[in-house]
């Protein structure tokens, strides 16, 4: 079935939006849809705002008028209003008694009273939007107030999270709400096995990572085969129907909750999702790959952009291939295939580093997400660049791998019935949301003024100085008894912290991919007085570090960046580790000049042209310009493929 279209019953907006631009080029729905943020958003927004808060103070009236009933009562109530409640009306006096039955148990099964903000945002994602709430305002438990009713409007729900870590906290944590709410609850992370995930998406609501749930459906769609002809795609979708072989293992695509959108459905949009199987399993091209690479001489035979990750050869490069292709014989003298295995050797050694993109453990080369900072376990590189490095670290060579299935987020998330999200760092893709997903973003505002200060960025000329810096600003915080996080952007920075550390003397645990099995026991332990943690990403989006006793007297968690993101909403997610719900807190940059991003995007004449932090927020600029253009040409290259199915009925 044809994308161009974008889901439907995601509010007054998102119809007006889509019918606005459904018919027109993927360039110009861009452009229009930015046009419709800046006129009809600035007028109908504050509208919606209203209507939301008055509904909140409607939900915060039956709360009081509820409150005495008995827990049996009140799961008797919701199974009453089950025939009454509906998502196409999701501010109706039944809804709001919902959410008030819904809270109250809260308040008793799981020890959490909602928040005004956090009945706000549930009625944003209730009516298909996208809730901007502050960090730490409270997400895991607004999107359990809007999953419950949902359910109990008839809806399966899928609710999404960044990482397994997240879905497998929140689905335990808040397990006594929902099933004292009458709430069949599944789990998908990665060790769930194939044969149980079945089971765990029959239950009313699913807990789920982006990745696990994608590559499910995915695998379904393989599984289907010819059944996902072009006829049963136009009359039969997908995410409406049930499906009827045995072995699939969804039950479609009703209405997603997306925790952690703009991450999600923004950060991890530049390459698709592919599936693949093993071609062969001759590891001597891949050796070979590398010594081609490495005979080529940078600036003669080959020119290499950092910025888009990209190696060219040159005339001479290809002469000189030519030239070793003649020599070796056999396949090296198709030139297609020697230069493109020479262009893969060069970008393996040249883009995909150890402990940074990858680690080495138990003879296999294992992934590491760059935005969650995790293993991708059961990940690899395709068109055999993940045997050129397993070739260049001395593990075992895997067989090259052909792809057998294909989709993108944007691709998945838009064949949802209903689409849902939050985040706390939405205002800067707010038209791409748009454009792309058809989500409104609304800002919610938040129920405590924020106490985080933000402390003056200090940049320094080298690394060395840097991480000698930050061990002294992290000593200081100790000495007052303040808990620190420092955030490292890989595993090779967060080990150069640890020996900066060490020299120091000070004690402290590091978190990172390498550690990923004492994750919970860090993060349960980094808000304690005196704790310092290193972390990458992992201590990022969704971790939530409670304060020690006495620690917020001394003034809250201290929160180091030691470099900035390619995107500033990341840095502005890990400063928001600290200075939660009205808590104190504090953060600052502690920065040098070697960092990647400024070596990267930067550029030395900027240094003096702009001056101080004005480089790094330059360099982010151009890093998120730049990344966009990349995910608007993989839609544009999704468009012309979705077309191409259409017509031969092809597998994703």
């Amino acid at each position: 079935m044809s994308e161009t279209a974008l889901p439907p019953g995601l509010g007054i907006l998102r119809r007006m939006s889509a019918s606005a631009t459904a018919e027109l080029p993927i360039d110009w729905r861009f452009f229009l849809r930015r046009i419709i943020d800046r006129v009809v958003a600035p007028l109908l927004g504050p509208l919606l705002r209203l209507r939301i808060a008055a509904f909140a103070l409607r939900v915060q009236a039956q709360r009081r008028a509820v409150a005495g009933l008995a827990s049996e009562d009140i799961a008797f109530n919701l199974d009453v209003l089950r025939g009454r409640l509906s998502l196409n009306r999701p501010f109706s006096g039944a809804m709001a008694r919902a959410l008030a039955l819904i809270a109250v148990l809260s308040e008793r099964t799981v020890g959490l009273s909602p928040f005004a903000s956090q009945i706000r945002g549930a009625a944003v994602l209730l009516s298909g939007g996208l809730a901007e709430l502050e960090t730490g305002a409270g997400k895991t438990l607004t999107a359990a107030l809007a999953a419950i009713a949902a359910v109990h409007a008839g809806e399966t729900v899928h609710l999404i999270t960044a990482n397994d870590y997240l879905a497998e906290r929140d689905a335990t944590e808040l397990g006594p709400l929902y099933r004292a709410s009458g709430v069949a609850v599944g789990l998908i992370v990665h060790k769930v096995p194939p044969e149980s995930r079945g089971e765990a998406y029959a239950c009313d609501l699913v807990y789920a990572s982006n990745k696990e749930i994608a590559f499910d459906y995915l695998r379904d769609r393989i599984t289907m085969g010819a059944e996902a002809g072009p006829i049963r795609l136009v009359l039969e979708p997908v995410h409406a129907a049930r499906p009827r072989c045995r072995s699939l293992t969804m039950r479609g695509l009703p209405f997603a909750i997306v925790d952690e959108a703009d991450s999600v459905l923004i950060d991890e949009c530049r390459t698709p999702l592919i599936i693949s199987a093993d071609a062969d399993r001759d590891p001597a091209w891949a050796h070979m790959a590398l010594q081609l690479g490495d005979a080529l001489a940078d600036g003669q035979d080959y020119e290499v952009s950092a910025q888009e990750r990209k190696v060219v050869l040159t005339a001479d490069g290809k002469a000189r291939l030519a030239q070793m292709g003649g020599e070796l014989g056999g396949i090296w003298r198709n030139s297609l295939r020697r230069e493109e295995a020479a262009r893969q050797g060069l970008v393996a050694r040249r883009f995909f580093l150890r402990d940074e993109h990858y680690l080495v453990r138990d003879d296999k080369v294992e992934l590491v997400d760059e935005y969650t900072g995790r293993v991708a376990p059961d990940r690899a590189l395709g068109e055999g660049l993940h045997q050129i490095i397993q070739a260049k670290e001395g593990v075992t060579v895997t067989g090259r791998r052909y792809t057998k299935g294909r989709i993108t987020y944007q691709r998945f998330f838009r064949r949802y019935g209903r689409l849902a999200g939050m985040t706390g760092t939405a205002q800067e893709v707010a038209g791409e949301l748009a454009a792309v997903y058809g989500l409104r973003v609304i800002w919610v505002r938040p129920q405590h003024r924020s106490r985080r200060r933000r402390w003056r960025t200090k940049i320094f000329g080298d690394e060395a100085a840097k991480w000698l810096r930050v061990a002294r600003r992290a000593a200081k915080m100790v000495r007052q008894g303040r808990p620190v996080l420092i955030a490292t952007r890989t595993i090779r920075a967060s080990l150069a912290v640890s020996e900066a550390l060490d020299a120091a003397g000070i004690e402290h645990v590091v978190l990172n991919a390498a550690q990923d099995e004492a994750e919970g026991k860090i993060i349960a332990e980094a808000g304690q007085a005196g704790r310092v943690t290193v972390a990458t990403n992992m201590a990022g989006r969704g971790v939530d570090i409670k304060l020690g006793p006495g620690v917020a007297a001394c003034g809250g968690l201290h929160v180091i960046l030691t470099e900035r993101h390619e995107a500033g909403r990341i840095d502005r997610q890990v400063a928001g580790r600290c200075g939660r719900q009205g808590e104190p807190g504090s953060v600052e940059a502690i920065l040098s000049w070697e960092d990647l991003l400024v070596t990267v995007f930067g550029g030395w004449r900027g240094r003096w042209h702009y001056g101080g932090v004005h480089v790094f927020a330059r360099a982010q600029e151009r890093a998120e310009r730049l990344h966009a253009l990349a995910r608007l040409d993989l839609l544009r290259h999704d468009h012309r493929r979705d077309e191409k199915l259409t017509f031969t009925g092809s597998v994703e």
